[in-house]
């Protein structure tokens, strides 16, 4: 076994709806608009979290030896703060999505990019303090972005029917279960397939910046395809990603890495949601 593990950095169709507002006036606050703002932020806090990872490595300063770790109690840890992440976002956006905010936005676009410096800086402060081993300020920076993602993701129940994004939320939870079980009980090394999936991810970014000049719907739908079988294969390669860190754990606290590993699996969550929303949701009219 190695002496330490060193995590690779990583992290349309008819039916997508389509703004006239956006078409005409890149420059306003519809929901479409603040909606693939929203996306963007997303692999945006994927690849700074993938750049900030700790380096769990045996010898590193104020740390000893390779210590035993329980895999399994890690990769549940690992679970279940992602699933509470998850919750917190969710009972986030639906109270936001019941309050004028999105209406204050219409007035003050600044607020959206105020929202989305604080989320990546909660994404870098909470990569480094689960470096420094520091469990309170990881959990509480972890929460911060929960919440603040659950702010900015409250604009899909303004632009998608409810029960479009119930379905869809059902159908990611089932992918990514899969994944997860996949990447949890393979014996294959994995490191290829996510460094392809990174790859693929910066490659979205760009496409998506692009696109933002020539507001192809073809290009979309390609993107939000792309977009879909890449965080279907990071499920899979983080999850095995985690079960390497715990074993090769060089004195950090379970719960930390606990944690890092829910902050990934979260953001890979997040994002497959997204996509396949952009690919299966039904707007409102």
């Amino acid at each position: 076994m190695a002496d330490y593990f060193d995590p690779n950095n990583g992290s349309q169709n008819s039916q997508y709806p389509q703004y006239p507002q956006y078409q005409s006036n890149p420059q306003g606050n519809d929901p479409q608009q603040a909606y693939q703002q929203q996306m963007y932020q997303q692999q945006l806090s994927r690849t700074a979290f993938g750049a900030n990872q700790p380096q769990y490595a045996a010898g590193q300063q104020g740390y000893g030896a390779a210590v035993a770790t329980d895999v399994n109690d890690v990769l549940t840890k690992s679970f279940l703060f992602m699933f509470l992440a998850l919750l917190v976002t969710g009972i986030t956006a639906l109270a936001v999505a019941n309050t004028t905010f999105w209406y204050s936005v219409r007035t003050n676009p600044a607020v959206l990019i105020v929202f989305a410096v604080l989320e990546i800086a909660c994404v870098i402060g909470a990569t480094y303090a689960m470096k420094k081993n520091n469990l309170v300020l990881s959990a509480v920076l972890f929460g911060a972005y929960s919440i603040l993602n659950g702010v900015t993701l409250s604009i899909i129940f303004l632009a998608y029917e409810l029960g479009s994004i119930t379905q869809v939320f059902f159908i990611a939870a089932g992918i990514f279960g899969v994944m997860a079980l996949i990447g949890a009980t393979t014996k294959k090394d994995l490191s290829n397939l996510g460094m392809i999936c990174i790859v693929g991810l910066f490659g979205i970014i760009i496409a998506s910046i692009v696109n933002i000049f020539m507001h192809s719907e073809k290009m979309d739908y390609i993107i939000s395809i792309i977009g879909v079988l890449v965080f279907v294969g990071l499920t899979a390669y983080d999850v095995q990603k985690i079960k390497k860190l715990a074993a090769t754990n060089a004195g950090y606290d379970p719960m930390v890495i606990g944690l890092y590993g829910a902050m990934e699996l979260y953001l890979d969550f997040i994002n497959l949601f997204l996509y396949l929303l952009r690919l299966m949701g039904k707007a409102k009219n």
